[in-house]
């Protein structure tokens, strides 16, 4: 499992052929364990960008929030309200890890 920490501002670098025009600083595999733990310790933000058919037939990542990956770049730029009436969560912040 692959965490990358995740901003959408300049200065960082940007992943190459990702159409949502997203930006990484800290890229580097996590074991079933020490995601537990970050999730435990709320130092980290999930977003598990499968589709919803998907999240229905093998179930939500506890701790996690769903936005499908073909909405995350709009989801991204809404304001913190609409975001949330839109996926039931808090707006992450561009620091949120």
């Amino acid at each position: 499992m692959k965490i990358e920490k995740c901003g959408w501002s300049e200065g960082l670098t940007s992943i190459k052929g990702n159409r949502h025009n997203f930006y990484t600083a800290i890229s580097k595999d996590v074991t079933y364990k020490e995601l537990k733990n970050l999730l435990n310790s709320k130092n980290i933000m999930l977003i598990d960008v499968r589709e919803i058919w998907e999240i229905l037939e093998y179930q939500k990542i506890p701790e996690s929030i769903n936005v499908p990956l073909d909405e995350v770049g709009e989801a991204l730029q809404m304001n913190p309200r609409d975001f949330k009436e839109k996926y039931n969560e808090v707006k992450p912040s561009k620091s949120d890890s």
